[in-house]
C-alpha cells in the first residue's frame, strides 16, 4: 500500500482499522494487476465487528491520483439490495404487500395485474431489460445519447411498457434491470417522496451512513475521484471504443440507473448498509427471513474463463439479493457494473465476514478477488446466526 492511502487510511473514520494485513494488502495488489484495473478498494468487517480497508493503484490514469479508501464510488446493481430493503420496510409499515400487483401502483402499465411486486424483486417477471436496448442501440452515438439523455420518469416507464416479456410472470428467471426501475416507481407512489427521500428515511439516516446518494438526483455527499475504464467487452459491439482501457466517462451521466443501479457510496458505508442488513437493525427477523427466500438463477457476474477461476456450483436469487454456492464457500450479496466501475457487496455465512469490493474498470471478475481473499484469511470463527 502506498504511503499516501496509508495516511488516508489512518485519517478514515474508526469504522476501519488503522493497522492492515499485508496478506490483504498484497492480495488486491496483484489481482488488480491481473485484471488490468487502473485502482481497486477492499473493505473486510471481521464477526467482531472490525473493519479493515485496503485500497491500490490510482483512481484516475491522467493525473496519478492514489486510490483511497475513504472514495465514494459506483454500487451499479448493488443498489438493488438497498431497492429491496426499502420495499420490505414499506411492507413491514403496511404500504404494500409483496403479493400486490403492479397494478396497484401502476394500472397503466402491461399486464401490471399479473406482476405482483414479488415477482420484480426475485426477478421472475419476465420483463424484458429496457436497459439493453438503450446501451446496444446500433450507431454509437445514438447509444451514447440514449444512456446519457435526462429521461423523465414517465418517459422511462413509456420506455419499459414497450418491449413485452421473455416469459410468463412467474414462470422462469431472467435478470432485467427494468424490475428494480418499476420498483423505485412503486417505493415513491406508496410513500410521496422521491426514491432519493425514502433511501434516506429508510436506510442512510438510520444507519449513519453519511457518504451515499442517490446520483444525479441528490448532493454529494463525499469525494468521488474515480474515472470508470473500459476495454472490449465480448458481446458489446460498442465497447471497441475504449480500445485496451478507455475513460468510460461519456456514459456515466446516465438518469436512467436510478433504482436499478444509481446508488454511490464507500466502502465504509456499503458494510454499513449489509451489516444493517444481515445484523437486524433494518429488518425484523420474520422479514429479513423472508427476503432470502429464492429461486433458481442463472449465474451472474464477469466470465472468469481466462483467469482460471472455477465455475460457480449453483446459484439463486432472493429478494434484492444473490446466493452463490462457490467450490469453497458460499457467499449472498450483489454484484453491479456501471460502465467502467465494478461494485460488489457479499457476506460470507461460514466465517460471519462481510466484503466490500470495487475496481474503476468494468466487467472485472470479482470472484477472483473473494476466491483470493477467503483463502488469505483462511477458517474464520462465525458470528452466531440470527
Amino acid at each position: 500500500m502506498s504511503g499516501a492511502s496509508l495516511l488516508l487510511l489512518a485519517l478514515l473514520p474508526s469504522a476501519c482499522a488503522t493497522s492492515a494485513r499485508p496478506d490483504l494488502d498484497a492480495v488486491l495488489e496483484d489481482v488488480r494487476e491481473v485484471v488490468g484495473a487502473p485502482g481497486a478498494i477492499l473493505a473486510v468487517r471481521f464477526p467482531d465487528g472490525s473493519v479493515e480497508c485496503y485500497a491500490s493503484g490510482v483512481a484516475d490514469l491522467t493525473t496519478g491520483l492514489p486510490a483511497a479508501v475513504g472514495d465514494a464510488y459506483h454500487l451499479g446493481s448493488v443498489s438493488k439490495t438497498l431497492t429491496a430493503a426499502v420495499v420490505f420496510r414499506l411492507a413491514e409499515e403496511g404500504h404494500l404487500d409483496l403479493e400486490d400487483p403492479l397494478s396497484r401502483f401502476l394500472p397503466e402499465f402491461p399486464r401490471s395485474e399479473e406482476i405482483t411486486l414479488r415477482h420484480l424483486l426475485q426477478q421472475t417477471s419476465g420483463l424484458k431489460d429496457f436497459y439493453l436496448y438503450l446501451y446496444f442501440r446500433p450507431d454509437r452515438a445514438e447509444m451514447i445519447e440514449a444512456v446519457t439523455r435526462n429521461w423523465t420518469k414517465d418517459q422511462l416507464i413509456g420506455l419499459a411498457a414497450r418491449f413485452g416479456h421473455h416469459f410468463d410472470p412467474g414462470q422462469d428467471w431472467d435478470y432485467s434491470s427494468t424490475n428494480y426501475f418499476l420498483l423505485g416507481v412503486v417505493i415513491e407512489r406508496a410513500t410521496e417522496m422521491t426514491l432519493a427521500a425514502a433511501y434516506s428515511h429508510y436506510i442512510f439516516d438510520p444507519l449513519g451512513m453519511t457518504s451515499t446518494w442517490l446520483v444525479l438526483h441528490e448532493p454529494p455527499r463525499a469525494d468521488m475521484p474515480f474515472t470508470g475504464y473500459l476495454g472490449e467487452v465480448k458481446g458489446w459491439p460498442h465497447s471497441e471504443m475504449f480500445g485496451e482501457l478507455g475513460a468510460s466517462t461519456v456514459l456515466e451521466h446516465s438518469s436512467v440507473e436510478w433504482g436499478a443501479g444509481g446508488v454511490v457510496s464507500t466502502a465504509a458505508d456499503s458494510l454499513r448498509f449489509l451489516d444493517g442488513l444481515f445484523g437486524g437493525e433494518l429488518l425484523k427477523a420474520s422479514s429479513f427471513e423472508r427476503m432470502l427466500e429464492t429461486v433458481p438463477a442463472k449465474a451472474l457476474g464477469a466470465g472468469g474463463a481466462e483467469y482460471g477461476i472455477p465455475r460457480d456450483v449453483a446459484s439463486a436469487y432472493a429478494h434484492g439479493l444473490m446466493r452463490t454456492q462457490r467450490p469453497a464457500y458460499e457467499m449472498l450479496g450483489h454484484g453491479g457494473i456501471f460502465a467502467g466501475h465494478t461494485a460488489g457487496l457479499w457476506y460470507l455465512p461460514a466465517s460471519g465476514i462481510q466484503l466490500a469490493v470495487y475496481f474503476n474498470r468494468g466487467f472485472v471478475p470479482q470472484r477472483l478477488l473473494i476466491d483470493r481473499v477467503v483463502e488469505a484469511l483462511g477458517p474464520t470463527p462465525s458470528e452466531p446466526s440470527r
